[in-house]
């Protein structure tokens, strides 16, 4: 599993804590540890950097590219176009257990996003997509929901809850184990749809007008269908980054 594909999933969880105007850029760096469930993959860290983009109506950054088609800022519902990447890849080198497997590729996934305002802190979010690169070739769908806890004026702290559904395609490709790669140690496995429960937060702390402080921190409950498959041992999954941005 690539480490820069890992990075790039972890900023995700900052999504749209960092407070930005339409017309900002904001450039951050950080260093970022994940835990794996595949079996004899080391626990990956290492530093990352990110720029992302944030317009009238449309963002791109280390989340994938965002185009706002139905609502504005000041109403609760808004709808997007994305286009993203929620399939890491991993190749036969990574761990012993994966040698003799064909490499796994990262997806390009296109689908629709909803955001709903919940007051002034919640934001209730889910999205559909489905692997236009060809990767896995199936959908991937999430609804989640997150709340934003100001922590006087040091910080802000917001943690989130979500499920993740993944299509039968997308784990018999990721987790799966086919025929041919099947050995005396690593049974053939057949992937089949799951439910992925997971949890975090995010913590901003401001240190000027332009300078922001993060930390995130992800925890996942990989779905049944996952665990069952020959090069997993792991029931969970987490990843977590502490890092600067700067906007301007």
């Amino acid at each position: 599993m690539n480490k820069t594909t890992l990075i790039a999933t972890t900023v995700m969880l900052l999504g749209a804590t960092l407070t930005v105007n339409a017309g900002d850029f904001t450039v951050g760096a950080g260093g970022a540890s994940f835990k794996t469930p595949y079996k004899g993959f080391k626990d990956n860290s290492g530093p990352f950097f990110f720029v992302e983009y944030e317009g009238e109506g449309f963002s791109v950054g280390s989340s994938g590219a965002h185009y706002r088609f139905l609502g504005n800022d000041d109403t609760p519902l808004s709808l997007y176009a994305t286009l993203t990447s929620v399939g890491s890849d991993f190749k036969s080198k990574d761990s012993r257990f994966f040698a003799g497997m064909k490499d796994r590729d990262m997806s390009v996934d296109l689908g629709i996003s909803a955001v709903y305002r919940v007051g002034d802190a919640g934001e209730l979010s889910a999205s559909l997509l489905h692997d236009v690169a060809g990767a896995y070739k199936g959908f991937f769908a999430e609804v989640s929901y997150s709340h934003a806890i100001e922590l006087g004026s040091f910080a802000v702290l917001s943690p989130s809850a979500g499920l993740s559904f993944l299509s039968k395609d997308y784990v018999d490709y990721y987790y799966g184990v086919r025929a041919n790669e099947a050995t005396a140690a690593r049974a053939a496995y057949k992937g089949e749809a799951t439910v992925t429960p997971y949890v975090g937060y995010d913590v901003i702390v401001p240190v000027s007008d332009k300078w922001n402080l993060f930390h995130s921190t992800s925890y996942s409950w990989l779905g049944s269908k996952i665990k069952k498959s020959s090069i997993v041992d792991r029931d969970n999954a987490w990843a977590t980054t502490l890092g600067v941005a700067y906007t301007f």
